[in-house]
């Protein structure tokens, strides 16, 4: 796979697990990873909470935008990464490209519910979830990886990361 890998996060509102996703694969690889996000319907907002998350880690994303996956046409795309939590009943959004895919379900932090304090620490526990995954994934030996090597090594990372 060329370099950086452009790794998309789609999930259905685009306000907080895939801008987290965006953000992390941009700041925490290195440069062997490009984020993008979409949603198939999208809030049309950047939940506060979510970039909250990431100022406390010190991340500065690029223009986070509540966007569908139309803005995303004429955008290169090498992976993509679905985060809806399909266990809670989402409805993940389907990418049509011949591109891989993979999916690494998450709950939705902006469910969340309870104190301020309860809130953020959903938002961190997301965080986390993903930085751990995209840690992972910025380390594979990516320019030596197929489509097919490459889906099974995110499958890989996700069930180390459920069983951990």
């Amino acid at each position: 796979m060329p370099l950086p890998l452009h790794v998309l996060f789609l999930c259905t509102g685009n306000s907080c697990r895939s801008i987290i996703g965006e953000a992390l694969a941009t700041a925490r690889s290195e440069g062997r990873l490009r984020g993008l996000s979409a949603g198939s319907h999208p809030t049309g907002q950047v939940n506060p909470n979510a970039l909250a998350v990431l100022a406390r880690h010190d991340i500065t994303p690029e223009a986070p935008a509540s966007k569908t996956m139309d803005d995303l046409a004429g955008e290169r795309v090498d992976l993509v990464i679905s985060v809806c939590d399909a266990a809670a009943g989402e409805a993940c959004p389907l990418w049509l490209e011949p591109t891989p895919r993979v999916h690494w379900g998450l709950p939705d932090p902006a469910d969340a519910v309870g104190t301020l304090e309860e809130i953020a620490e959903a938002f961190e526990d997301t965080f986390q979830a993903l930085a751990w995954r995209v840690e992972r994934l910025a380390a594979l030996d990516l320019e030596s990886l197929d489509a097919q090597d490459l889906v099974a090594a995110c499958r890989a990372i996700h069930a180390g990361a459920e069983a951990a």
